[in-house]
């Protein structure tokens, strides 16, 4: 490639570029004058340090006379420019050692960062925001909502009739409301990124919130069918939230005077399944794809929709999948398949 073609690419770069020997800038093409606000000539003879921020002078130094003498120093690391007017502007610099004209020389590339700064920024505010209504979701209003559950049932068989009817209504709604906080504080720690993934027993979890559900929903019967393996998978303390919104749906979105669902756990060579099977209306096969999405009912029910759209996020982030089928004779069947992790792969 000849020099011109060269030149015609550094030239129409949309980064600012520029070369330097002995600490003068001996060459900058015309996105550097743009970035900095200096014309060419001004630039062109100039000391390198004058374009770059006071704070950041020292290290730009410091890498300098590392590279230059052969010793290690980061190609690529956030400073900023010091323009004309004195405004600063964020850029990330990669830095280069070249011949040039015969001489030992550094090309160094500026790229603008400001926009990718500021989506940072609003990451961040957005995230702390998160982080606040994680903690009223998880203390104030949960705290209210046990309250509100806790004296409902405090009054069950000390109002007449007609009341006790309201009264269930209200206890109903305040416990399902309660779990929405939980599946909400779930999937905002999810968002915040706060657990990683490891290995843990599948059994523990599993067999927790079996028991927590048939605790909480005395009405519904809750079957195991078999026993569960011992084995271990890929996941985190989150993995519980997984079988409790399950098991929850199988419940909630259930149109039958008594509810009946039915857990079992097969174990093949990699995978281990966990099917949670219900008498409830089913769902359609139109809706099967779709009801994992965020905010999708899926059924005709009072429920938001983020229960199941956490089932898949944490499911699919263990290396799992989830999917819905018919059951037989009528009803659902919510099938999680995680990866089996083998001793040699597990945690220690």
């Amino acid at each position: 490639m000849s020099d011109p073609v060269y030149e015609s690419i550094v030239e129409h770069s949309n980064d600012g570029i520029f070369v330097a020997q002995d600490g003068e800038i001996v060459y900058a093409n015309q996105r550097l004058c743009e970035l900095t606000g200096y014309e060419r000539t001004a630039l062109v003879g100039a000391s390198k340090m004058e374009i770059i921020a006071p704070g950041d002078r020292e290290l730009v130094e410091s890498y300098h006379v590392a590279r230059m003498s052969g010793d290690t120093a980061p190609n690529q690391y956030e400073i900023e420019l010091q323009r004309a007017d004195d405004e600063l502007v964020p850029v990330e610099l990669s830095v280069s050692r070249v011949d040039y004209e015969g001489e030992p020389a550094a090309v160094s590339i500026c790229r603008d960062i400001t926009d990718r700064q500021q989506y940072q920024q609003r990451l961040e505010e957005q995230r702390d925001k998160l982080e606040l209504l994680n903690q009223v979701v998880r203390h104030d209003i949960r705290n209210d909502l046990q309250i509100v559950v806790a004296y409902s049932e405090m009054l069950a068989g000390k109002v007449d009739d007609d009341a006790e009817e309201y009264l269930q209504s209200i206890r109903e709604s305040a416990r399902n409301a309660v779990d929405l906080t939980a599946t909400a504080r779930d999937l905002a720690n999810v968002m915040l990124q706060q657990h990683d993934r490891k290995t843990i027993a599948l059994g523990r979890p599993l067999e927790q919130q079996i028991e927590s559900i048939r605790s909480a929903h005395a009405a519904a019967v809750i079957n195991v069918d078999g026993s569960i393996p011992s084995v271990r998978v890929y996941g985190n303390e989150l993995l519980d939230a997984v079988f409790r919104n399950l098991l929850q749906n199988a419940i909630q979105h259930n149109d039958t005077e008594v509810p009946e669902v039915t857990v079992s756990v097969d174990r093949n060579d990699d995978t281990v399944r966990v099917s949670v099977a219900d008498n409830g209306p089913g769902v359609p096969e139109s809706q099967r794809e779709e009801i994992f999405g965020k905010g999708e009912k899926g059924l005709e029910s009072e429920g938001s929709g983020i229960g199941l759209y956490l089932v898949y996020t944490l499911v699919d982030s263990y290396g799992g999948s989830v999917w819905v089928e018919d059951n037989e004779p009528e009803g659902a069947v919510f099938i999680v398949e995680l990866p089996v992790v083998e001793p040699a792969d597990a945690d220690t």
